[in-house]
């Protein structure tokens, strides 16, 4: 299925009061990464005070997914009945307090069962947010926003070493977890204020942004998405898929933020102040890649959707096998998890949220996304449960966690055959259209979704 959101431009200024909306979202969800990414950061540090051992490790990183994966599912479907406003506001609230209780975590058991409450409220932030930015913008912009909005969470691994492994270093572990929390409280003034579940609903905004949100999207549409909707929509082969797909395509990045610093520090003996430095140089290239890649999906990809999704487990399963087959030295082993490894996540999710336009109703993606992203972290408790077992003492090393990038590198090759499966969406680019007059091309009727020579055809907002 070849689907045309219109002329797809490579750059689109985003302005009015979805600007806001939009800054409001990108703030919270690096917050809220943040928030996650300083416990894995400081995993050698966490992990030596409380005597934890490798199989208690992995238990521990894997019981926020445990907290996290069941409500993916249904902040989703809240996002869709409820809307996204309040979802982000419980998931701040949750995860700014709880970050601030590690203050009083003491022992292996305590920090098991805060990880676990995290991981809960850490599930109404992604649906969520992908529903905010599908009823915000329209079609043409999503590639664009959404991958913005995963490069907001990719500067984390950039951001987290450089804040929580200083402090760390010259103060304490527990008091990396109490800066980064406050962080959470201005974006959820930012929430609170900026954002509101529709667009209508904010106070101020205009009928000419109005009508460019809502092009093409009739009041039905726009209302409340009934429960038979959202059951409905699960009946298309592509959806179930691609669903599929995203619980797999991402699943082994978990043990990157799992095991690559203990891995470096703990197993390696990589000085930790290097590691404050080496980890965001690696994972630069995959930031600057997730802010262009709207571009690169209507330039270089010809708007296809489910070519960057497939060249991003392709990469990553090379970076992980790289790890696990090759004997690499640390330094060209941090690059082939750290760089290669997390090329999928812009390269997937910068992606899967345009694609759900092309297969299913824009109020629907809260839903769908949620879905996706519920078995992915599910996926992801299973392989970081086990991961500790992979260990294997008797290697020295880096080489004591070979097993685990070659599974993970198998699951990526893996996930390639859901999105093989499923129908093909497009971007589609058509011709610039003659300029109008300064107030007719503010405002244009909606325009009717027609069945044309490529398939399902969305109608294009003026930008």
């Amino acid at each position: 299925m070849s689907v045309s959101t219109g002329t797809a431009r490579p750059s689109i200024k985003l302005d009015g009061k979805r600007r806001w909306v939009f800054y409001a979202v990108l703030y919270t969800n690096f917050v809220v990464w943040l928030d996650t990414a300083k416990f894995s950061i400081l995993t050698p540090f966490w992990a030596a005070e409380l005597g934890a051992d490798a199989g208690q490790i992995a238990a521990i990183s894997a019981a926020y997914l445990l907290g996290y994966f069941p409500m993916l599912f249904l902040a989703g479907v809240l996002a869709d009945r409820l809307g996204p406003r309040l979802m982000l506001l419980i998931c701040l609230s949750g995860v700014t307090v709880l970050g601030g209780s590690m203050a009083f975590v003491h022992t292996a058991d305590e920090m098991y069962w805060r990880n676990l409450l995290f991981g809960v409220f850490f599930g109404f932030l992604w649906a969520p947010c992908q529903r905010m930015l599908a009823v915000w913008f329209p079609p043409i912009e999503t590639a664009k926003v959404t991958a913005a909005w995963v490069a907001s969470q990719m500067i984390v691994a950039l951001a987290a070493p450089l804040i929580a492994l200083p402090i760390a270093n010259a103060f304490a572990w527990q008091e990396a977890f109490l800066v980064i929390s406050a962080l959470g409280v201005p974006a959820l003034f930012a929430i609170a204020l900026l954002t509101r579940n529709r667009p209508e609903e904010l106070p101020g905004i205009t009928a000419q942004e109005l009508a460019h949100i809502n092009v093409g999207r009739d009041e039905d549409a726009r209302a409340t998405v009934p429960f038979r909707d959202i059951v409905r929509v699960f009946r298309s082969r592509s959806v179930l898929f691609m669903v599929v797909a995203g619980a797999l395509a991402t699943t082994p990045t978990w043990l990157i933020g799992t095991w690559s610093t203990y891995g470096l520090i703990t197993l390696e003996g990589v000085d930790p102040s290097t590691v404050t430095y080496l980890v965001p140089l690696v994972s630069l290239p995959v930031i600057l890649y997730a802010f262009g890649h709207g571009r690169a999906v209507a330039g270089p990809f010809r708007g296809r959707l489910r070519t960057p999704m497939v060249l991003g487990s392709v990469l990553s399963a090379i970076g992980f096998l790289a790890a696990g087959l090759l004997g690499l030295p640390w330094l060209a082993w941090i690059f082939a998890i750290g760089t290669l490894g997390y090329m999928v996540d812009p390269l997937f999710w910068g992606s899967l949220n345009t694609y759900w336009l092309g297969v299913a109703k824009p109020e629907l993606t809260g839903t769908l996304n949620g879905v996706a992203a519920g078995l992915q972290v599910a996926c992801g408790y299973v392989l970081v449960s086990l991961s500790g077992n992979w260990l294997n003492p008797s290697k020295s090393g880096l080489d004591q966690l070979d097993s685990m990038w070659i599974i993970g590198g198998v699951i990526f090759v893996v996930s390639i055959i859901p999105v093989l499966l499923s129908k093909d969406v497009r971007i589609h680019s058509e011709p610039e259209p003659a300029p109008l007059p300064p107030l007719a091309a503010e405002v244009q009727p909606p325009t009717a979704i027609v069945e044309g020579p490529h398939g399902r055809v969305l109608p294009e907002p003026t930008a």
